[in-house]
């Protein structure tokens, strides 16, 4: 879709009442295609609330089929797509998204970690989800891991307290395939959550 056609969609939307609008979003949902899927991207990085929530909402319907995307708009420059993309990724569930989320812990902006650990503890709430952030906790120094599960906690005691036992647990390990690593190749850049070097990421 070129960047003049999504412009001239939001525009027309503009004018439109919020059922027009939910409704829009939703046929564009009904029926998936490439370009319908591009779109309902592209609403993610628009400055309306209702516009974002109502397309997030669609988007964590679709699956596995836009895991990649969502997970590539948690680099947004925009803090409120990248909010809005870990909404869509903790609604899905989907244990791939655990390692990306849990980078968003260290974002500067407040509301960015707080979708984070929602979506974190969303994902926990299946035994593969949480077993897949119990992974990505481990891989954490021990100041950032206790900062990650004191959010977690924060929003759900209970959910914590199951990821905790996760990673205390004497069988605890890596799953049998081959995961991929949501990290560059440096690491996680931790310095800005354990206070020591780094300057935080910039919103």
């Amino acid at each position: 879709m070129i960047p003049k056609d999504a412009a001239r969609l939001w525009e027309e939307l503009r004018h439109r009442d919020p059922d027009e609008k939910v409704e829009w979003i939703r046929q564009l949902a009904q029926t998936p295609t490439p370009e319908s899927i591009e779109i309902l991207l592209d609403v993610l990085k628009q400055e309306s609330w209702f516009l974002r929530d109502q397309a997030s909402r669609a988007l964590a319907a679709l699956g596995e089929g836009v895991v990649d995307p969502l997970i590539e708009l948690l680099g947004s420059g925009l803090w409120y797509t990248r909010t809005a993309a870990a909404a869509a990724l903790g609604s899905m569930g989907l244990p791939v998204s655990a390692g990306p989320l849990t980078e968003l812990l260290r974002d500067s902006n407040r509301t960015v970690r707080d979708a984070g650990r929602d979506a974190l503890v969303a994902l926990s709430r299946s035994e593969m989800g949480r077993h897949a952030v119990a992974l990505a906790f481990r891989e954490l120094p021990e100041r950032a891991q206790q900062f990650a599960l004191e959010g977690l906690a924060a929003r759900d005691a209970g959910i914590a307290e199951q990821v905790v036992a996760v990673l205390r647990d004497p069988g605890f390990r890596e799953p049998a395939v081959p995961r991929a690593r949501a990290v560059n190749e440096d690491g996680f850049l931790w310095d800005d959550v354990v206070g020591e070097s780094g300057g935080p990421r910039t919103a």
